[in-house]
């Protein structure tokens, strides 16, 4: 009996640790490189590299604009960046009022926004989702698309930096 009980008290305690960790402020770090030659700028949450794969947020929803840009790098103008950021914060506010979510980051490449939001569960998200846009960006033209990503492979494979990028930022620690 005080073996189950100790047993009941550490996973607590290690589920208690773990909402901590995912309630944490965010630690947002921005950086340029480039992918399949082509130039590409992320915002990301670089605290999340220490606690994800977090369970509990499973699934993964990709949402974003198209933009316009003169740049030859096909990344957006500065006006049009402070922009596509204001929309990311409202879409970031209106999937945490939805759904228990964890934004993590922002990718802009190629006249292309994704942001990058974990949830606990998908249902009704999209049309959140849609109704910022409809509110924000009328007339853009808009994707999304929700996916089961235990894994966090979206957070690994495009917002947290590769390991030239990280070198060339002097990143060792990560």
């Amino acid at each position: 009996m005080l073996r189950a009980a100790r047993l009941v008290l550490v996973c607590t305690l290690l589920l208690g640790a773990q909402a901590a960790r995912a309630q944490e402020p965010p630690d947002w770090w921005n950086y340029e490189s480039t992918r399949d030659g082509h130039a590409y700028a992320v915002r990301v949450d670089m605290g999340l590299r220490r606690v994800f794969p977090l369970s509990g947020f499973p699934y993964v929803i990709v949402t974003g604009v198209a933009y316009a840009s003169a740049r030859g790098d096909g990344l957006p103008e500065l006006n049009d960046l402070s922009r596509l950021d204001a929309l990311s914060e409202a879409l970031a506010a209106a999937v945490a009022y939805k759904t228990r979510s964890i934004y993590a980051g922002s990718a802009v490449r190629e006249g292309q926004q994704r942001n990058y939001f974990y949830v606990s569960d998908p249902n009704g998200v999209e049309d959140v989702i849609a109704g910022v846009y409809a509110k924000l960006c009328r007339g853009c033209q808009v994707s999304t698309e929700i996916r089961a990503d235990a894994a966090w492979s979206a957070y690994r494979d495009y917002l947290f930096p590769d390991e030239p990028t990280r070198q060339r930022y002097g990143l060792r620690a990560y």
